[in-house]
């Protein structure tokens, strides 16, 4: 394997901003950061049915101070021919170059408490160097918690509370959600393998995926990415802020609502169904496996390939 600090580097004053936003010299604890930052990370390109991550993390690097810490070589992470970056053409001349970039950022919560947050695309290419690398990153920073989510089709009606699979290192972190899932094989991601890998060299991760009703995967759905931002603040402490995506919540839902109205019956009959199924599951709260209940649900067969046929779609759209 080539070296994989050459895979990125740090922004000239980087560590400096990371010592004074958690009061803590990068790897070591304090009074302030007693045990090191959280680390969020999303990665384009891979499944996020109602685009759940998408928004979390465009609306995070909203914050207007934040800060670039680290930048990795996307030119040598990212197939341009598979996924080519945009262009503008502006009547004789190319005006804009829009480079693929694949950065560490420093950010703040609403209250102003600092944590860290990796986006871009999904590399395609070197996934163990990348990982290997974002482990000497976790480390020399000191990172205390790793955080990734992302939104997964499922059949479930938009009319109910968006369900949440949690995933991770320790039982105790992953809270009291129930288990939809016992064992299913599905394509693998950068994200759940640089889970599995930090997880192997001993660091906490977590990790989060949303339900997104399988009719609207293909659309921003905010109900998502708020399920995502409340279960990231109460497993980390962090208060996100997420005023513009709640605000979006009820004008969602109605459109969605006049939308299924308008439609043909068909389409009402399917959403009806899918609320009795939901409810005859729900009603079982007191079962650890929701998948194990004799409901007319998918099994993991076809959820791995439903999440199959998802990412196909999205490929043949990026073509």
């Amino acid at each position: 394997m080539l070296d994989p600090q050459a895979l990125f580097a740090f922004e000239p004053q980087a560590l400096e901003a990371v010592e004074a936003a958690f009061g803590t010299g990068a790897g070591e604890a304090s009074a302030v950061a007693p045990t090191g930052p959280v680390l969020l990370h999303f990665f384009e390109g891979f499944m996020d049915a109602g685009e759940a991550g998408d928004q979390v993390v465009a609306h995070l690097l909203e914050d207007p101070e934040r800060v670039l810490l680290a930048r990795f070589d996307a030119d040598r992470l990212v197939d341009y021919r598979a996924r080519r970056p945009s262009m503008v053409f502006d009547r004789d001349h190319w005006a804009s170059y829009e480079a693929p970039a694949i950065d560490l950022y420093l950010l703040h919560d609403s209250v102003g408490a600092p944590f860290l947050l990796i986006s871009g695309p999904e590399p395609d290419v070197e996934w163990e160097r990348f990982a290997k690398a974002v482990l000497l990153m976790v480390e020399r920073l000191g990172v205390r918690l790793s955080v990734n989510f992302h939104g997964i089709p499922m059949g479930v009606p938009h009319t109910r509370p968006v369900g949440l699979t949690p995933h991770g290192s320790r039982e105790d972190l992953l809270g009291l959600y129930p288990r939809w899932f016992e064992k299913v094989q599905v394509p693998a991601s950068v994200a759940a393998m640089l889970e599995f890998r930090l997880a192997e060299a001993g660091h906490d991760v977590l990790g989060f995926a949303a339900h997104v009703p399988h009719y609207l995967a293909r659309t921003p759905y905010p109900q998502a990415a708020v399920a995502v931002l409340e279960a990231v603040q109460a497993a980390t402490g962090l208060v996100l802020p997420g005023i513009e995506l709640r605000a979006r919540l009820d004008e969602v839902r109605s459109d969605i609502d006049q939308q299924i109205e308008d439609g043909d019956g068909e389409l009402r009959t399917a959403v009806a169904g899918l609320e009795q199924q939901y409810d005859a599951v729900a009603g079982a709260a007191d079962r650890e496996n929701l998948l194990a209940e004799p409901a007319d649900l998918p099994s993991a067969d076809e959820l791995g390939r439903a999440f199959e046929e998802f990412l196909a779609e999205q490929s043949d759209g990026d073509a």
